[in-house]
Protein backbone atom coordinates (compact mmCIF):
# COMPACT_ATOMS: atom_id res chain seq x y z
CA UNK A 1 0.00 0.00 0.00
CA UNK A 2 1.25 3.71 -0.56
CA UNK A 3 2.40 5.46 2.60
CA UNK A 4 -0.80 7.00 3.13
CA UNK A 5 -3.13 4.18 2.67
CA UNK A 6 -0.76 2.48 5.21
CA UNK A 7 -1.39 4.83 7.89
CA UNK A 8 -4.98 5.02 7.40
CA UNK A 9 -5.01 1.20 7.64
CA UNK A 10 -3.40 1.41 11.29
CA UNK A 11 -6.12 4.21 12.26
CA UNK A 12 -8.71 2.00 11.57
CA UNK A 13 -7.35 -1.65 12.13
CA UNK A 14 -7.99 -1.26 16.17
CA UNK A 15 -11.27 0.43 16.43
CA UNK A 16 -14.62 -1.65 15.97
CA UNK A 17 -15.07 -2.42 12.17
CA UNK A 18 -18.87 -1.31 10.43
CA UNK A 19 -20.00 0.27 7.59
CA UNK A 20 -17.15 2.40 5.47
CA UNK A 21 -17.26 4.58 2.24
CA UNK A 22 -13.92 4.66 0.51
CA UNK A 23 -14.67 7.78 -1.18
CA UNK A 24 -12.02 7.78 -4.56
CA UNK A 25 -10.97 4.42 -4.06
CA UNK A 26 -8.39 4.23 -6.98
CA UNK A 27 -7.47 0.36 -7.29
CA UNK A 28 -9.39 -0.37 -4.10
CA UNK A 29 -6.12 -1.51 -2.23
CA UNK A 30 -6.46 -0.09 1.39
CA UNK A 31 -10.57 -1.42 0.75
CA UNK A 32 -9.48 -4.45 0.38
CA UNK A 33 -7.42 -4.31 3.34
CA UNK A 34 -9.79 -2.88 5.91
CA UNK A 35 -13.25 -5.64 4.61
CA UNK A 36 -9.89 -8.63 5.70
CA UNK A 37 -10.06 -7.16 8.90
CA UNK A 38 -14.28 -7.29 9.32
CA UNK A 39 -14.96 -4.18 7.65
CA UNK A 40 -18.18 -3.79 5.30
CA UNK A 41 -15.99 -1.33 2.57
CA UNK A 42 -18.40 0.23 -0.59
CA UNK A 43 -16.26 1.83 -2.75
CA UNK A 44 -16.91 5.14 -5.40
CA UNK A 45 -14.24 6.76 -8.14
CA UNK A 46 -15.18 8.35 -11.16
CA UNK A 47 -11.34 7.23 -12.90
CA UNK A 48 -10.64 3.68 -11.24
CA UNK A 49 -12.35 0.43 -11.98
CA UNK A 50 -11.25 -1.56 -8.97
CA UNK A 51 -11.30 -5.18 -9.58
CA UNK A 52 -12.40 -8.63 -8.52
CA UNK A 53 -14.60 -6.18 -5.85
CA UNK A 54 -18.64 -5.69 -5.01
CA UNK A 55 -20.21 -2.43 -4.04
CA UNK A 56 -18.57 -1.12 -6.65
CA UNK A 57 -19.79 2.60 -7.93
CA UNK A 58 -19.16 4.77 -10.68
CA UNK A 59 -19.49 8.41 -9.33
CA UNK A 60 -18.13 11.82 -9.15
CA UNK A 61 -17.41 13.21 -5.87
CA UNK A 62 -18.12 16.41 -6.84
CA UNK A 63 -21.87 14.74 -7.39
CA UNK A 64 -24.69 13.93 -4.39
CA UNK A 65 -22.98 10.71 -2.94
CA UNK A 66 -25.75 7.93 -4.20
CA UNK A 67 -26.32 6.74 -0.88
CA UNK A 68 -29.03 7.25 1.82
CA UNK A 69 -28.33 9.22 4.58
CA UNK A 70 -26.70 7.98 7.57
CA UNK A 71 -25.59 5.02 6.00
CA UNK A 72 -21.85 5.05 6.76
CA UNK A 73 -19.98 4.42 10.07
CA UNK A 74 -16.71 5.98 8.72
CA UNK A 75 -15.79 7.22 5.46
CA UNK A 76 -12.66 7.44 4.04
CA UNK A 77 -11.45 9.92 1.24
CA UNK A 78 -7.69 9.54 0.45
CA UNK A 79 -5.77 12.28 -1.89
CA UNK A 80 -8.79 13.77 -3.65
CA UNK A 81 -9.54 17.04 -2.45
CA UNK A 82 -7.08 18.77 -5.17
CA UNK A 83 -9.10 17.53 -8.04
CA UNK A 84 -12.83 18.78 -6.91
CA UNK A 85 -14.39 21.79 -7.08
CA UNK A 86 -16.79 22.58 -4.34
CA UNK A 87 -15.40 21.71 -0.48
CA UNK A 88 -18.17 22.94 1.27
CA UNK A 89 -20.87 20.75 -0.69
CA UNK A 90 -18.12 17.90 -0.40
CA UNK A 91 -18.68 17.89 3.11
CA UNK A 92 -22.25 18.39 3.23
CA UNK A 93 -22.60 15.26 1.61
CA UNK A 94 -20.04 13.61 4.00
CA UNK A 95 -22.14 14.46 6.94
CA UNK A 96 -25.33 13.59 5.54
CA UNK A 97 -24.04 10.18 5.01
CA UNK A 98 -22.17 9.19 8.10
CA UNK A 99 -24.32 8.12 11.47
CA UNK A 100 -23.58 10.36 13.78
CA UNK A 101 -20.84 9.67 16.15
CA UNK A 102 -19.19 7.93 13.18
CA UNK A 103 -15.64 8.94 11.80
CA UNK A 104 -14.26 10.81 8.29
CA UNK A 105 -10.45 10.22 8.03
CA UNK A 106 -9.18 12.59 4.57
CA UNK A 107 -5.93 12.52 3.77
CA UNK A 108 -4.35 15.67 1.29
CA UNK A 109 -1.37 17.06 0.29
CA UNK A 110 0.13 19.56 2.73
CA UNK A 111 0.60 23.24 1.36
CA UNK A 112 1.39 24.41 5.30
CA UNK A 113 5.63 22.80 5.17
CA UNK A 114 8.04 25.07 5.92
CA UNK A 115 9.65 24.79 2.61
CA UNK A 116 6.03 25.15 0.56
CA UNK A 117 5.47 28.48 2.40
CA UNK A 118 8.83 29.54 1.55
CA UNK A 119 8.22 28.27 -1.94
CA UNK A 120 5.06 30.14 -2.37
CA UNK A 121 6.73 33.40 -1.23
CA UNK A 122 9.37 33.17 -3.83
CA UNK A 123 7.13 32.32 -6.68
CA UNK A 124 3.43 32.54 -5.77
CA UNK A 125 2.44 29.27 -6.31
CA UNK A 126 2.91 25.95 -4.40
CA UNK A 127 5.53 24.06 -5.43
CA UNK A 128 3.44 20.66 -6.48
CA UNK A 129 0.46 22.62 -7.51
CA UNK A 130 2.10 24.73 -10.66
CA UNK A 131 -0.14 27.10 -13.10
CA UNK A 132 1.85 24.93 -16.08
CA UNK A 133 2.85 21.44 -17.14
CA UNK A 134 6.38 20.18 -16.68
CA UNK A 135 5.13 16.63 -17.17
CA UNK A 136 2.86 14.56 -19.88
CA UNK A 137 -0.43 14.96 -18.31
CA UNK A 138 -2.77 12.61 -16.07
CA UNK A 139 -6.04 11.11 -17.38
CA UNK A 140 -7.70 13.59 -14.87
CA UNK A 141 -4.97 16.85 -15.31
CA UNK A 142 -7.88 18.57 -17.07
CA UNK A 143 -8.65 20.05 -13.99
CA UNK A 144 -7.75 23.08 -12.33
CA UNK A 145 -6.29 21.98 -9.00
CA UNK A 146 -7.92 23.44 -6.24
CA UNK A 147 -5.80 22.59 -2.98
CA UNK A 148 -7.66 23.23 0.29
CA UNK A 149 -4.86 24.44 3.23
CA UNK A 150 -5.60 22.77 6.81
CA UNK A 151 -7.06 25.85 7.55
CA UNK A 152 -9.94 25.67 5.15
CA UNK A 153 -10.46 22.02 5.81
CA UNK A 154 -10.72 22.43 9.56
CA UNK A 155 -13.34 24.95 9.04
CA UNK A 156 -15.17 23.05 6.41
CA UNK A 157 -15.29 19.96 8.84
CA UNK A 158 -16.59 22.34 11.93
CA UNK A 159 -19.15 24.05 9.81
CA UNK A 160 -20.86 20.63 8.96
CA UNK A 161 -20.38 19.53 12.76
CA UNK A 162 -17.43 17.80 12.39
CA UNK A 163 -15.00 17.52 15.46
CA UNK A 164 -10.96 17.03 14.89
CA UNK A 165 -9.61 14.20 17.03
CA UNK A 166 -6.41 14.21 15.90
CA UNK A 167 -3.76 15.02 12.61
CA UNK A 168 -1.63 12.07 11.63
CA UNK A 169 1.95 13.07 9.48
CA UNK A 170 3.33 11.31 6.03
CA UNK A 171 5.98 11.86 4.28
CA UNK A 172 8.04 14.28 6.48
CA UNK A 173 10.71 15.54 4.86
CA UNK A 174 14.28 16.68 6.19
CA UNK A 175 14.30 19.92 4.37
CA UNK A 176 11.24 20.72 6.41
CA UNK A 177 12.64 19.44 10.01
CA UNK A 178 15.70 21.52 9.71
CA UNK A 179 13.35 24.80 9.07
CA UNK A 180 11.20 23.52 11.27
CA UNK A 181 12.56 25.14 14.79
CA UNK A 182 12.85 28.28 13.19
CA UNK A 183 9.37 29.08 12.19
CA UNK A 184 8.33 27.36 15.19
CA UNK A 185 9.59 30.17 16.99
CA UNK A 186 7.32 33.35 14.77
CA UNK A 187 4.74 31.36 16.62
CA UNK A 188 5.83 31.53 20.04
CA UNK A 189 5.33 35.36 20.59
CA UNK A 190 1.23 34.27 20.01
CA UNK A 191 1.04 31.54 21.91
CA UNK A 192 3.09 32.63 24.94
CA UNK A 193 1.14 36.11 25.41
CA UNK A 194 -1.86 35.63 24.31
CA UNK A 195 -4.41 36.08 27.42
CA UNK A 196 -7.03 33.38 26.91
CA UNK A 197 -5.04 30.22 26.00
CA UNK A 198 -8.28 28.35 25.39
CA UNK A 199 -9.65 30.65 22.35
CA UNK A 200 -10.23 29.54 18.64
CA UNK A 201 -6.93 31.87 17.56
CA UNK A 202 -4.58 30.60 20.00
CA UNK A 203 -5.85 26.91 19.20
CA UNK A 204 -5.21 27.16 15.43
CA UNK A 205 -1.90 28.87 16.01
CA UNK A 206 -0.90 25.98 17.96
CA UNK A 207 -1.98 23.63 14.73
CA UNK A 208 -0.21 25.98 12.63
CA UNK A 209 3.01 25.80 14.63
CA UNK A 210 2.46 22.13 15.11
CA UNK A 211 5.13 19.88 14.18
CA UNK A 212 2.68 18.26 11.87
CA UNK A 213 1.53 20.91 9.89
CA UNK A 214 5.12 22.46 9.31
CA UNK A 215 7.15 19.17 8.51
CA UNK A 216 5.04 16.57 6.99
CA UNK A 217 4.09 16.73 2.89
CA UNK A 218 0.44 14.45 3.58
CA UNK A 219 -1.54 14.91 6.77
CA UNK A 220 -4.18 12.57 7.38
CA UNK A 221 -7.44 14.60 9.54
CA UNK A 222 -9.49 12.41 11.96
CA UNK A 223 -13.26 13.63 12.65
CA UNK A 224 -16.30 12.37 14.56
CA UNK A 225 -19.73 13.37 13.34
CA UNK A 226 -21.19 15.21 16.78
CA UNK A 227 -24.23 14.87 18.03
Amino acid sequence: MKKVHQAIYELLKDKKSGCLLDAACGNGELGKALEKIGYKVFYMDKYSSPQNIDNFLNADLNDPFPYSDEKFDFVVCAESLQYLENHEKLFREFRRILKTGGSLVISFPNILTVFSRLYFLSRGYFQHFKPFRTKQSKEWDHFIYNVPSFVEVFEFAKKNGFKLKGVISVDVKLKNLLLYPFLKALYLPGLMFDKDKNNEKVAMLRWLASKELLTANRIIINCIKAE
